[in-house]
């Protein structure tokens, strides 16, 4: 039993996904599974074990908390820490054996210091800012910060990896950049016998646009959930969507011309119409946006939203939908019958990104796992 607001994830899809990106970057190539802010919505434990049965062997999380969650989960893979830390975090890094991700020396140093004091060695990985602006060493210093860091102790240096800023956009010359100055990064590194196993720098973007970029190893995210990042990004990999999230009609009221409906009276009945209520709104993930603009799907047809989606529930215009009745399923995103929703079509309806899409489906709302349809 669960509440009748739920997201579906279909686990026989994120399998395709795999197989589709490692059909695409090739067998020579690593794959580390990026399971961040709850695997961008879709259940950081639950995806991993998928991703682990398919021979990936390292995840990319984004925060320490992350890590601490999978790991008192019982996972015991490599966990890459991608995001920055505080010395006060350093303790619970070695204890709970993850991988973090260094970029200054002064943090690097009591990461060391600490490693020594509990006669532990610490994997971690480079980050080199080839353009992002965010944290990492400037590309330009990176050969230095490197020499400097080999020589800590308890330290080794198992990766370097940079991010694309800019793989989804139809031009590629900003990536181009990236690319050739983790390549000089790289070669520097080579001129002074400094091999670092895993080398990385491709997103799903550049995954699927800019082979180029895959160095031995890459990193996707967004692609695993069957999501494109923006409509320039190619389709040939043909990945499909991980997440469905659905609700139940709770209510059907008849209403008449001159009532009005929600917060705000911001939607006016013109005509005698059937309201439905929905079980879930803004405090479920579903943005307040919607309201007056978004559709659903019920019966295999779709229906507008009227009034203000509320923190709880929202209305559904149902008077084009015959025989439409309490209990029935309502699709926010995904399909049913012959009508979908895609995540990326309510992304560009918001005027933002699919990832906030994914990510901003609440905790509250339970993931229910399905082997396909």
């Amino acid at each position: 039993m669960h509440r009748p607001t739920w997201v579906e994830i279909d686990i026989s899809a994120l399998r395709h996904n795999i197989e589709a990106i490692k059909k695409c970057v090739g067998t020579q190539v690593s794959i580390i599974g990026i399971i961040k802010a709850d695997a961008y919505g879709h259940g950081d434990y639950e995806v991993c074990k998928v991703l682990q049965g398919h021979g990936i062997e390292t995840m990319g999380i984004a925060i320490l908390e992350e890590g601490v969650h999978l790991r008192t989960k019982g996972v015991q893979v490599p966990l890459l820490l991608l995001g920055g830390i505080f010395e006060d975090q350093i303790d619970a890094i070695i204890r709970y054996n993850l991988m973090p991700t260094v970029y200054d020396l002064g943090l690097a140093g009591a990461l060391s210091k600490k490693a020594r004091y509990f006669n532990r060695n610490v994997k971690v990985h480079v980050y080199v800012d080839t353009g992002m602006g965010s944290i990492g060493v400037r590309y330009h210093k990176t050969v230095e910060f490197v020499k400097a860091l080999k020589v800590m102790p308890n330290i080794i240096i198992d990766g370097i990896y940079t991010h694309c800023s800019s793989s989804d956009e139809k031009d590629p010359s900003y990536t181009n950049l990236q690319i050739q100055r983790f390549k000089e990064v790289l070669s520097g590194l080579e001129e002074i016998k400094l091999h670092i196993p895993f080398r990385h720098m491709a997103n799903s973007g550049a995954i699927i646009g800019h082979p180029d970029a895959y160095f031995n190893a890459v990193r996707p995210g967004l692609s695993l959930y069957g999501v494109y990042s923006a409509e320039e990004v190619s389709r040939d990999i043909r990945i499909k969507p991980v997440m469905s999230f659905k609700t139940k009609i709770v209510h059907i009221k008849g209403m008449e011309a001159g009532d009005v409906v929600g917060y705000g009276r911001t939607h006016r009945i013109t005509k005698p119409s059937r309201i439905a209520t929905i079980p879930m709104g803004y405090d479920d993930g579903y943005n307040r946006l919607h309201s007056n603009q978004g559709k659903v799907i019920i019966r295999g047809i779709k229906a507008p939203i009227v009034g203000r989606v509320c923190m709880d529930q929202c209305f559904v215009d149902v008077s084009s939908i015959r025989d439409a009745s309490v209990g029935d399923e309502v699709v926010l995103y995904g399909s049913q019958g012959r009508e979908t929703i895609t995540v990326e079509s309510v992304a560009k309806q918001l005027n933002t990104i699919p990832y906030e899409i994914t990510c901003n489906v609440s905790n509250r709302v339970p993931r229910i796992y399905v082997n396909g349809k």
